[in-house]
C-alpha cells in the first residue's frame, strides 16, 4: 500500500481527520489486499490497512448468550485493527474499546444484529497523533437494541475521531447515542454519527447526541451528527452542543472552598462520567472513571 492511496482531508468521511498526513513517515504494510466482503465501510482504508497487519477478527454471539469484550488498542507506530461482530438472535454483547498511544491508531468493527439482539458499546479514546474508531452497525432483526456511547480526552497534539453509521434496516429497533468529550489547548476532537433508517424500517426509534467541552483557547472539536430517514413512522433525533464550562457552576464550586483547578477538574468529570454506563462490569467501570480523573488531573 502506497500513501497516494490514503485519504486526506478532500475526502468528505475523512474531512477532519488527515490520515495521509499522519502516515507520511510510518512504513505501511507492503500487502494490503481489498476486503473479501463488501461491509459497506465508508471507503475500506482502515479494512486494508488491518488485513495488511493481519488483525482481523471475528467475533459470533450465539442465541440467547451474553458476552463482554474488551479491546486495548494503540502504541507508538501504526496500529490497525478490524472485527467483524455478528449478534445472533436473543444474543447480547457489550464491547469496550480502550484506546491510548501516541501512534496512528486506526479501529474498524462491523457488526450485524439479528431480531431480538443487543450491542452496546463503549469507547474511550485518549487520543494519538491521529485516532480513528469506526463503528458499522446493520440492524437486521426486529426487536435489536443498539447503544453507542464513548468518550474523547484530547490534550495537546493529540487527535480522537469517533464515526460511527447506524443502519436500521428493519422495522422496530432502536438506537442509543451519547458521545462526550474534552480538548486542551491543541488537542482535536472528532465526532461524526450518522443514523439511516432504510425504506420500510417503520417503528425504529433513534436517538443521538453528542457534547463536548474546549477547556482551553486553541482547542479543537469538530461535530458532524446526521440523520437520514427514509420511513414516515419513526421517532428519530439528534443534539450537539459544543462550548465551555458553565460560569456560574464554577463559581459555585468556587464559593464552597474547593480550589479553581480542582473545581474544574471535578465538573468536567462529571460532565463525561455520564456517558459512561452503569451496566458495565464494576471493575472495568472503575478503571474508565480513574483514567478519566487520572487525564483531567
Amino acid at each position: 500500500m502506497i500513501a497516494a492511496d490514503l485519504p486526506n482531508r478532500r475526502v468528505e468521511a475523512w474531512k477532519y481527520s488527515d490520515l495521509r498526513a499522519a502516515l507520511a513517515e510510518t512504513p505501511l504494510p507492503e500487502a494490503a489486499p481489498r476486503p473479501k466482503h463488501a461491509w459497506g465501510a465508508l471507503d475500506g482504508v482502515i479494512d486494508r490497512l488491518a488485513l495488511g497487519q493481519g488483525r482481523h477478527a471475528i467475533t459470533k454471539v450465539r442465541a440467547g448468550e451474553e458476552e463482554v469484550l474488551v479491546e486495548r488498542v494503540g502504541g507508538e507506530g501504526l496500529d490497525a485493527s478490524v472485527r467483524e461482530i455478528q449478534v445472533l438472535p436473543g444474543g447480547a454483547l457489550t464491547r469496550v474499546v480502550l484506546q491510548t498511544g501516541g501512534g496512528v491508531v486506526l479501529n474498524a468493527a462491523h457488526v450485524t444484529i439479528e431480531a431480538g439482539g443487543a450491542f452496546r458499546q463503549f469507547i474511550l479514546a485518549e487520543g494519538a497523533k491521529l485516532a480513528r474508531i469506526e463503528t458499522h452497525v446493520s440492524v437486521e432483526g426486529e426487536g435489536a437494541e443498539i447503544e453507542l456511547n464513548g468518550v474523547y480526552m484530547c490534550a495537546d497534539g493529540r487527535h480522537a475521531d469517533l464515526t460511527s453509521v447506524v443502519s436500521h434496516n428493519v422495522p422496530g429497533a432502536a438506537t442509543r447515542q451519547l458521545i462526550k468529550g474534552a480538548a486542551r489547548a491543541g488537542g482535536c476532537g472528532v465526532f461524526q454519527g450518522k443514523i439511516l433508517v432504510a425504506h420500510g424500517a417503520q417503528q425504529t426509534d433513534a436517538r443521538q447526541h453528542h457534547a463536548a467541552l474546549m477547556l482551553e483557547e486553541g482547542a479543537e472539536i469538530d461535530a458532524k451528527p446526521e440523520l437520514e430517514i427514509y420511513a414516515d413512522d419513526v421517532q428519530c433525533a439528534h443534539g450537539n452542543a459544543i462550548g465551555a464550562l458553565d460560569d456560574q457552576q464554577l463559581f459555585y464550586a468556587r464559593a464552597r472552598g474547593i480550589p479553581e483547578t480542582e473545581a474544574r477538574a471535578l465538573l468536567v468529570e462529571a460532565f463525561l462520567g455520564e456517558a459512561v454506563p452503569e451496566h458495565l462490569p464494576g471493575d472495568l467501570r472503575a478503571e474508565i472513571l480513574a483514567r478519566i480523573a487520572g487525564w483531567l488531573r
